[in-house]
């Protein structure tokens, strides 16, 4: 039985169509030919054909069916704009005459078409749906029934909920916790090592080797490692404690020590990813500003202070970003020590939680929205903030 859109659904998917085909089309023309008048005009073609055939499904169809015809629709036309394009170019005797570029330029984009839809489908497409669910009061058991991209029903009580609820604010700032003290201590880790390998001696290619063993090693397996040796009754650490005439510390579970351990696993895990970046970049630095450091006095820490540190300013943003976004999102490091038990709940654990224990599809998508607005907030503060005063 087919289930009709009311009139607000069928205007919102012409309109979110229209764009769509609209952007493809201008810039089809507009970057691929440098003709941004030709790029409007197909623009506006494939806008309102998208809408009108967005709109008719949708008076129609069921949700699940108007996304499918839309997506056709859409790649069918932009397949017709990349063929008419190409097309075009190759008529050059009877039309404008196109550069070896710009024939290269139409092949690359008809190639990387598979791609753009790849991606869409694997990355845009769950990101939208997401947004969708997260507005709506959907439960586990309702995902085989709902309509894909119903209106219907749109609400903020899952975002109520979970911002309300006891310990989310805890939760949102262990995580900040977590995410800067992993993030610094393995910049710093980073810059010791490379400090440490960065002139020759014998075993050189061996040692940093054996640096990268945390970060290339299966993530199952450096796991068991570290409860196998912090295990509070035959951990091997326990072993030299007890030996040593000291007290057994279960460092795993108990709130004391575990969310320590967490972030010093993390640093662990990951100090080889920003040992590269450095190590490749003090060896980029120009000896002659060492040697006229050397010229003058300069002491080897204050050829550190005033030399290499300052080179490495652009590393240690680019890495703190990186490594910020990561761990923010980490959730399998956590999840496989502790469980997220003894106080080292994240919020991606939280997201987890609310999917697979409460059963609660929109709620977890809610935090997961959370969870992006602030990395959103990180990135822009980045951007406006560390590249300004870098230029």
């Amino acid at each position: 039985m087919l289930q009709t859109f009311s009139w607000l659904e069928i205007l919102v998917y012409a309109v979110i169509w229209s764009t769509i085909g609209g952007l493809a089309g201008f810039y089809l023309f507009a970057s691929v030919n440098r003709n941004p008048r030709s790029g409007a005009r197909l623009g506006v073609a494939l806008g309102v054909l998208l809408g009108i055939g967005g709109a008719l499904v949708g008076l129609i169809g069921s949700a699940q069916s108007a996304i499918n015809a839309a997506l056709l629709l859409w790649l069918a036309a932009l397949l017709a704009g990349i063929t008419m394009n190409m097309g075009r170019v190759g008529l050059g005797q009877h039309e404008q005459r196109a550069t070896l570029r710009q024939k290269i330029a139409d092949l690359a984009y008809g190639l990387l078409l598979p791609t753009f839809v790849i991606v869409f489908a694997i990355v845009v497409f769950p990101m939208l749906w997401n947004v969708v669910l997260a507005f709506r009061p959907i439960l586990l058991r309702d995902l085989p029934t709902m309509e894909l991209f119903s209106l219907d029903g749109l609400t903020l009580d899952n975002f109520s909920r979970v911002l309300s609820a006891r310990g989310f604010l805890d939760t949102l700032i262990r995580t900040f916790i977590y995410t800067i003290t992993g993030t610094l201590l393995a910049i710093l880790m980073g810059l010791v090592a490379a400090l440490v390998v960065k002139d020759a001696f014998p075993g050189l290619n061996a040692v940093r080797g054996f640096l990268l063993f945390p970060y290339i090693a299966p993530i199952i397996s450096v796991v068991l490692i570290w409860k196998l040796m912090f295990n509070a009754q035959f951990g091997l650490v326990n072993e030299v404690v007890d030996a040593l005439g000291g007290r057994r510390i279960d460092f795993l579970s108990a709130p004391a020590t575990a969310f320590t351990m967490v972030i010093l696993f993390q640093a662990w895990r990951y100090f080889p990813f920003c040992f590269l970046f450095i190590l490749a970049r003090i060896q980029a630095i120009p000896d002659d500003l060492y040697e006229a450091a050397k010229v003058d006095g300069a002491a080897p820490t204050q050829r550190l202070w005033h030399i290499t540190l300052p080179q490495l300013q652009a590393v240690f943003g680019t890495l703190f970003l990186l490594r910020f976004i990561w761990t923010f999102n980490k959730f399998e490091d956590v999840f496989l020590l502790t469980g997220g038990a003894a106080n080292t709940q994240l919020i991606t654990i939280e997201i987890y939680d609310q999917l697979f224990s409460a059963r609660n599809v929109g709620a977890s998508a809610a935090v997961a929205l959370v969870l992006a607005a602030v990395l959103m907030v990180v990135v822009v503060i980045y951007f406006r903030w560390f590249l300004v005063e870098e230029r």
